[in-house]
């Protein structure tokens, strides 16, 4: 080989070094926890707009109920009602009530609109007594939602237990 052709090997190999050395070093490229493409994707999903999706959320509320989650309860109403009684308020008052009963039976669900079901149902009470009742379930922000009725709202505004 002679000096020119040396030479330009040479040169060639100092031009090529780095890119070969920058192509090695990408592949060593650290990521962070704040790097984007590591999070997960979340998607919101809403529930279903069927009466057998408001049934469920009732059927919740029921085990709420019993177990004596008054908090719980009250996060599962309607905005309107949420508005109208603070969380603090029924359940300071709920939790001198007597029992709300221990068996809850869905007996019929019947669609109102595309936005409302009523959902019957009964219970044994405290006393052990028989007793029937309806709850009306408002399709609300993607999530069905208790209204515990005016009645209700009133009563707990007073400090009775409904």
């Amino acid at each position: 080989m002679n000096r020119s052709s040396l030479g330009r090997v040479l040169l060639v190999g100092v031009l090529v070094l780095p890119l070969v050395g920058g192509c090695s070093d990408d592949k060593k490229k650290q990521t962070t926890d704040n790097d984007p493409d590591d999070r997960p994707t979340v998607v919101v999903t809403a529930q279903p707009q069927d009466p057998q999706s408001a049934r469920l959320a009732v059927e919740q509320e029921f085990g709420l109920l019993v177990g004596g989650d008054w908090a719980g309860v009250w996060e599962t109403w309607t905005t309107e009602a949420q508005g109208a009684l603070s969380k603090d308020s029924y359940v300071n008052l709920l939790s001198t009530c007597p029992s709300q009963g221990q068996s809850y039976q869905v007996v019929d669900v019947k669609p109102v609109d595309a936005s409302t079901v009523t959902v019957d149902w009964q219970r044994q009470n405290a006393a052990g007594a028989q007793e029937n009742g309806s709850t009306t379930v408002k399709y609300e922000a993607g999530n069905w939602r208790i209204d515990p009725g005016s009645a209700a709202l009133t009563a707990y505004k007073n400090g009775t237990c409904a």
